[in-house]
């Protein structure tokens, strides 16, 4: 086995780290997503249950207007937490070894394993 031998291999053990954490991110991302959908979803059913027992059309357009109001926050929020994962994710790409970037100086300089 050679020098170099070695360096080939602990980059691609860091590579493999890499992308255990990459989809462990996106493991995260999704399941968040999926809660975001379950929460419109029983929102949902909640207003429009509620809405087919308004007795006027004033009540309704109020019960519409706080579903709305309700529905746009939870969506609001899932966009916050999108954008901050895929921030979170493109920083640990920037600041770490990754695929691209490894190679016998930060493979040998990192010290990781």
């Amino acid at each position: 086995m050679s020098f170099t031998d070695g360096d080939d291999e602990h980059a691609t053990m860091d590579a493999a780290s890499f992308n255990t954490h990459l989809f462990e991110q996106m493991r995260c991302m999704h399941l968040q997503w999926l809660e975001k959908l379950r929460e419109i979803r029983d929102l949902e059913l909640d207003y429009g249950a509620s809405l087919a027992a308004t007795k006027s059309p004033s009540e309704a357009v109020l019960l519409c207007s706080e579903w709305m109001a309700k529905r746009l926050e939870i969506i609001a929020h899932e966009q916050k937490d999108f954008a901050r994962f895929w921030v979170q994710l493109l920083l640990d790409i920037t600041a770490g070894d990754t695929p691209h970037r490894l190679g016998k100086s930060s493979a040998t300089s990192s010290g990781k394993s």
